[in-house]
């Protein structure tokens, strides 16, 4: 996850907070010369970012479902849960939000905008990170350390616990998401350039082709909807509801 150059800047920025970011928020807009122009049709950098958070959507509902059947006691293969949060892990928060780190939080606090609002989205992925590790480890499918698999499912307090977990990531992204997408992204294109809007996305565009391939999203995509399709929860139609009577 770190091995990415943008994850090492999401841990780093992570854990010093609105201080070490307001530090280095003079150097967060690339110069021109830095960056050739593109030279074909290149997707906003906060349009990639909304797509990404349509990813992670997908996967909160897939936590929903696991928190459920982990309360109800239905059949629950930890891997559903497992290969969900290394996607959340690899990308959403070594990739995705070391964009949003490393771009889009200090544009706003060197135009002295939404600072509050990025001190808590800096707390929140510091706390989803947390969170996240927590799950892997309580779901892993190997055996590590003398420890089974899945050592968090084994007991029902263990099948609680992780419950919380999922329950707790959920209950913060969801407000989390819906932020960033109708009052950060639009305000970062508003204290930006056009210029820098359309090196910045092409940075980001490379970055995601240098570290993920061509097709990322759409790699990650697949992996959900086979995960979705295991839990049964992968027909759009099933969500639903009837008319109000």
């Amino acid at each position: 996850m770190t091995d990415h150059p943008i994850g090492r800047r999401a841990v780093v920025l992570g854990g010093v907070g609105l201080a070490g970011l307001t530090l280095g928020s003079s150097g967060a807009i690339v110069a021109d010369e830095l960056i050739p122009a593109a030279d074909r049709t290149q997707l906003p950098a906060t349009e990639d970012l909304m797509t990404d958070h349509g990813l992670l959507k997908r996967i909160l509902l897939i936590y929903r479902e696991g928190s459920r059947r982990l309360r109800t006691g239905d059949a629950l293969d930890p891997n559903t849960i497992f290969h969900s949060a290394q996607i959340v892990h690899d990308y959403i928060e070594s990739f995705h939000e070391g964009i949003e780190e490393g771009f889009i939080f200090p544009a706003l606090v060197k135009a002295n905008t939404l600072a509050d609002t990025v001190r808590t989205l800096l707390v929140q992925h510091d706390r989803g990170r947390k969170i996240t590790v927590a799950i892997i480890g309580a779901t892993s499918a190997m055996a590590m350390n003398g420890m089974p698999a899945a050592p968090g499912l084994r007991t029902a307090a263990g099948r609680a616990r992780v419950a919380r977990w999922l329950d707790a990531f959920v209950t913060m992204y969801e407000p989390h998401e819906a932020r960033e997408d109708t009052e950060v992204f639009p305000a970062f294109r508003r204290v930006t350039t056009d210029r820098q809007f359309a090196l910045i996305s092409e940075q980001v565009a490379e970055a995601q082709r240098r570290d993920y391939g061509d097709n990322a999203i759409a790699h990650f995509l697949a992996q959900i909807a086979g995960i979705e399709k295991q839990l049964g929860i992968h027909d759009l139609n099933a969500f639903t509801p009837p008319e109000p009577t």
